[in-house]
């Protein structure tokens, strides 16, 4: 039978080493749930980019006929006062403002367009974020088991030298 010292030893060496194997394994999960809530994140900011270009896009058509009915009642008012739209400065009017309705309609898809952009590049990152937490929590793991594997070697030796310094033999019951 063990003495009591190498008991206490083997016991530290093993739960020395099985805590710092487990600390690995948390790592592990973690880095794993990080990936996995980074990619959620990133699914939305996607989401979030698509709403964007296809709000733009809508906002932009309404723009457009908005501009589309100005143009008919100002064509209608020069018929009523009895000017001819197509010449002179009714038509300058009307230019005017299909002019400027399909400069709103532009500057309005293209700020979607960037914002759109902005969007996924952030789903890019978190996605990117994503995969370094999981890389860093397999590290871990590695790492970890490592250094169980260095506690366990570290708890063998000391188990040893306390039994050489006591007269015993380093492994097994008796004297030297």
């Amino acid at each position: 039978m063990a003495d009591p010292v190498t008991i206490a030893l083997i016991a530290s060496a093993a739960v020395g080493t099985t805590a710092t194997i487990q600390q690995g394994r948390a790592a592990k999960a973690q880095g794993k749930a990080q990936e996995a809530i980074a990619i959620r994140n990133a699914e939305m900011a996607e989401a979030q980019a698509e709403e964007q270009r296809t709000a733009a896009a809508a906002e932009a058509v309404r723009i457009e006929e908005q501009g589309e009915a100005l143009r008919s009642r100002q064509r209608a008012l020069f018929a009523k006062s009895g000017v001819e739209a197509g010449k002179g400065s009714p038509l300058a009017v009307l230019v005017d403002t299909a002019s400027k309705t399909a400069a709103d309609a532009a500057e309005v898809r293209r700020q979607g367009i960037i914002s759109s952009m902005s969007s996924r590049a952030q789903g890019d990152v978190l996605r990117a974020q994503g995969v370094s937490a999981k890389a860093r929590g397999r590290a871990a793991g590695r790492a970890s088991v490592l250094s169980g594997v260095g506690t366990g070697i570290s708890g063998v030796a000391s188990i040893g030298a306390s039994r050489a310094e006591r007269g015993l033999k380093p492994f097994g019951p008796g004297k030297a």
